[in-house]
């Protein structure tokens, strides 16, 4: 019998068993000829399950395909010489039972992979068992690159087996042997399980390992062209898929609603990865044109995978991701910068706009803010947030002309920044342009003129364009702005003349006083950054700046020296200001006073700032005298800072509220005779202190001279007292309070004598009456300065002097009487000069005054009520008192002698006669006083 025969009576189980036998010793062409003999028993879905489960997945495709290309069509042909190839004895043999018992025991696999729904998705059983034996190719062999060797010559048959080619097979073919052939392998099963963010970050995932190891960014766009692409086109198959197979209650508008597309992970990935790698997410944008580009291998055949309104929006989505990747640069640097610039660049060729200008451009040819729609008016910092960034409400980042011109601003504005030494990445830009901070805003610009003063020595030209940038920061170019900013730019916040204030502040901290005096103080026509009230204030407050950090008062260092360039380099352009006058003044007093030792409380050693936080600087002077001994000689010299001290009135230098004005020279004249009968006072009192009685004498008869007025004597309590023509007593000011009351603490002072008290020779002067004359001196002329409630006090010391010197003659007297007593007794020429007491010599009171008796206080009472009388009561006498000579003003030389200064003149006028006037003139005063007249 030959095999045809024998295979025509084997069963239908019996043919099932040899089809299966054949498929597993991958006997192609016999089981051909079974397949085409026995049709009936053997349907195309059996033989193709069969073919699934037991045909060995390492037999190459070419040895079977054009079998299933006939089981496809339908004309299934059994060979030239089909009985060469048929052998049936395998199963011929096996009785019915058992035939249909290891029937029973063999399990055929499915057509349906169990990844895909068959009945959802509504394939044939042909594209099945390709779909499926693929995946069992790679899962049992691993050998992937012999599944396009199956699966192409049907790829025809099925829209959707080339879009399940297209999108799975191909894309991790590239990725497992062409592009990255030692990354790690993935399964076609787990691979065509991926989608979203899952599936994105696996297909790139050897691309962004690959610049982690330091390659460069050339393959971006090649990865996003040759895999991402082809993958992205079974997008929707995988979401139909996802829907049926994981929710199938879920309707399908509800999942899209749940679950972003995979388009929409990738621009998510662009964006993330952005924060990253900027580099490589340009590179990609710049080579890759986006959803069109796709390299899909020439097995689309001409078909297109996204639909042209799909592909539209598409477009727009990836020029806004690409436009919100540069919302998210965080590099301050400049190739951070001019990566940025690049994608900005080709931002714009992809949505046919003007590309930006080059970042090397300079400050005059920078943007402008132009825009007709005030975007960013209505923006606030959310805007920006990367989860925003991406909305399609977005504002900011939809593309458009104006938002990329507001986006090369903020670019422009990092560049400027970094040119000006102060780098800040465009994502802070952006923030700042956005969020309005005032406090925000003013510590940039403080910080980038720090850097710029405390930098590299700069010239002028360089300031210029320093001035220039900032301006452009502030107002990017444009006179129109948002309703609550002052500027447009990212300095809006603040005012001008606050950013022209900041910059004369740092011209002046880098001397460049030329350019300070070109710009602020004498601008060209037209053009006024600040007015000249407040550019003196600026400079005024830099110079005093210095001044208070000083830690030397000498004009020739440290900060005091710095106090004074500024003051010189402006003060003559500022010829009328008293404020410049002041502080010329305190710079006068305080370089003075540094050739002095000076320590403050708790041990601090004196600093310029002591004087200009005291609200009295004189009293400086008076610590001055007390810690320097004999420096109350240096006269001059402490009148002179005293002087310079009030005229400057440290403290209110920079007081808008107790600005004094100009000062003119009568008021300039008067503070400074205050200020020197104040020093004198001091003085006297330093020399009293350290027992030097002849200056401080010298000090009150020859440097504080009463003051001469020549109008009538009517007094008032609350008037200061002068001589004038008639010996009554002036109202004068506060210089001769200080003066009275020093004539009055040297008349007190009590100096030590050298001698014992005995009397000397006859050749010696008398020390101790010389010194109570020159005491009586000095309470005469307090007398003549003191207001009348004072005039007690003064007499009770005159009253103790009067008695010291009334037992002082007594005693002369007595000693004189003795000598001429023995004188009588003694015979011619027999004089014992040994024995004899000394005699002291004619005595000098005063300075000049001849020998007299005392005057008693009661004497002096009674002079001047005689001349109370004549000035109260002028009916009572015809007469006119006579008029002692007044005091001449003027400074009497302290080079002349005390004894000989009041010589010169041919009638004298006794020493106790003038004392006796001075006590009678301020009694009379007085009494007028008290009397009300």
């Amino acid at each position: 019998m030959s095999a045809l025969q024998r295979l025509q009576k084997l069963s239908e189980v019996q043919c099932v068993l040899l089809a299966a036998q054949y498929a597993t010793e991958s006997n192609v062409a016999a089981l051909r000829a079974l397949t085409a003999l026995r049709e009936a028993e053997l349907p195309l879905a059996l033989v193709l399950r069969v073919l699934l489960t037991f045909l060995p997945e390492g037999a190459e495709p070419t040895a079977y395909v054009e079998y299933l290309a006939e089981l496809a069509t339908g004309a299934r042909h059994a060979g030239d010489d089909p009985a060469a190839h048929l052998d049936v004895a395998a199963v011929e043999a096996l009785s019915k039972s058992q035939a249909k018992r290891r029937r029973k025991e063999m399990e055929l696999l499915p057509l349906v992979h169990p990844q895909y729904d068959g009945e959802e998705l509504a394939l044939d059983p042909f594209s099945q068992f390709l779909m499926h034996r693929a995946h069992r190719i790679d899962a049992q062999t691993g050998l992937l690159d012999i599944v396009p060797q199956l699966l192409v010559p049907f790829l025809s048959r099925s829209e959707y087996l080339r879009r399940w080619f297209i999108s799975t097979v191909l894309p991790l073919l590239r990725l497992s042997y062409e592009y990255y052939p030692q990354g790690n392998p993935q399964s076609l099963d787990e691979y065509a399980r991926l989608r979203g963010r899952r599936g994105l970050d696996f297909n790139l995932a050897n691309l962004r390992a690959a610049r982690k190891a330091g390659a460069d960014t050339a393959n971006a766009a090649r990865d996003l062209r040759g895999v991402v692409s082809p993958w992205l086109c079974g997008a929707n198959d995988r979401k139909r898929r996802k829907l049926s197979g994981e929710n199938r209650r879920a309707s399908v508008a509800e999942q899209c609603a749940q679950e972003s597309t995979d388009w929409d992970s990738l621009f998510q990935w662009l964006l993330h990865t952005s924060k990253e790698d900027l580099p490589l997410v340009t590179a990609a944008i710049s080579e890759w044109d986006g959803p069109e580009d796709m390299d899909l291998g020439g097995f689309e055949e001409g078909r297109d995978y996204v639909d042209e309104d799909t592909q539209r929006r598409l477009e727009l989505q990836y020029a806004q991701t690409a436009l919100a990747c540069l919302y998210l640069v965080e590099g301050s640097d400049v190739s951070a910068l001019q990566t940025a610039h690049a994608l900005l660049t080709r931002i714009c060729n992809l949505l046919h706009c003007d590309p930006p200008p080059h970042l090397s451009i300079g400050v005059e040819s920078l943007p402008s803010y132009d825009l007709e729609i005030p975007i960013l008016q209505d923006a606030t910092s959310s805007s920006i947030q990367e989860d925003r960034l991406l909305a399609s409400d977005n504002d900011i980042t939809k593309p458009g002309q104006d938002t990329l011109r507001i986006i090369e601003l903020v670019l422009f504005s990092a560049c400027v920044l970094i040119s000006l030494q102060h780098p800040v990445s465009p994502r802070t830009m952006a923030k700042m342009s956005l969020r309005d901070d005032y406090a925000e805003q003013s510590s940039l610009l403080q910080k980038v003129l720090y850097t710029l003063s405390t930098g590299p020595k700069k010239d002028g030209d360089q300031w210029r364009s320093i001035r220039a940038k900032l301006l452009w920061l502030w107002n990017w170019g444009t006179d129109t702005h948002d309703n609550d900013r002052v500027g447009q730019g990212i300095l809006g916040m603040l005012e001008k003349t606050t950013i022209e204030t900041a910059i004369l502040k740092s011209l002046i901290e880098g001397s460049h006083f030329p350019l300070a005096v070109q710009v602020y103080v004498k601008p060209a026509f037209g053009e006024q950054p600040l007015l000249q009230s407040d550019v003196e204030k600026v400079i005024l407050a830099a110079a005093l700046y210095h001044y208070d950090n000083a830690s030397n008062g000498n004009r020739n260092r440290g900060g005091m020296k710095r106090c004074t360039e500024i003051v010189a380099a402006f003060a003559p352009h500022f010829p009328k200001s008293s404020r410049f006058q002041r502080i010329q003044a305190l710079l006068s007093a305080t370089h003075a006073m540094s050739f002095y030792s000076l320590i403050l409380q708790h041990g601090v050693p004196f600093q310029p700032v002591s004087i200009r936080v005291s609200t009295d600087p004189l009293s400086l002077i008076q610590k001055l005298l007390s810690q320097n001994p004999g420096s109350y000689t240096k006269l001059d010299d402490l009148i002179s800072i005293g002087q310079n001290l009030v005229v400057s009135m440290p403290s209110t230098i920079m007081d808008d509220t107790k600005d004094v004005g100009p000062l003119d020279a009568t008021t300039v004249e008067n503070k400074k005779t205050a200020a020197e009968h104040r020093v004198i006072g001091m003085a006297i009192d330093a020399a009293l202190e350290e027992g030097d009685f002849e200056t401080a004498y010298s000090y009150v008869v020859n440097r504080l001279t009463p003051t001469v007025s020549p109008s009538p004597a009517v007094s008032t309590s609350s008037q200061r007292f002068s001589f004038d023509s008639n010996a009554s007593v002036q109202p004068t000011d506060d210089a001769d309070n200080v003066a009275w009351r020093a004539a009055l603490r040297a008349g007190r002072f009590k100096p030590a004598l050298s001698s014992s008290g005995t009397w000397l020779h006859a050749s010696t002067a008398r020390p101790d009456l010389r010194r109570l004359e020159q005491r009586m001196e000095l309470l005469s002329q307090a007398l003549l300065l003191a207001p009348p409630p004072q005039l007690e006090e003064v007499l009770d010391v005159w009253q103790q002097c009067e008695a010291e010197m009334t037992e002082l003659l007594a005693l002369e007297s007595e000693a004189e009487q003795r000598f001429n007593d023995a004188a009588d007794r003694k015979l011619p020429g027999a004089f014992d000069t040994g024995s004899l007491p000394t005699v002291q010599p004619r005595r000098e009171v005063g300075r000049g005054a001849v020998e007299e008796s005392p005057m008693g206080l009661f004497d002096v009472a009674r002079g001047a009520a005689a001349a109370f009388s004549k000035t109260a009561f002028p009916l009572r006498s015809n007469t006119t008192s006579s008029r002692p000579e007044s005091r001449d003003t003027g400074r009497v030389s302290m080079d002349l002698s005390d004894s000989d200064s009041m010589y010169g003149h041919e009638e004298r006028v006794r020493k106790r006669d003038m004392l006796a006037n001075t006590a009678t003139g301020a009694l009379q005063s007085g009494l007028g006083w008290m009397l009300g007249k």
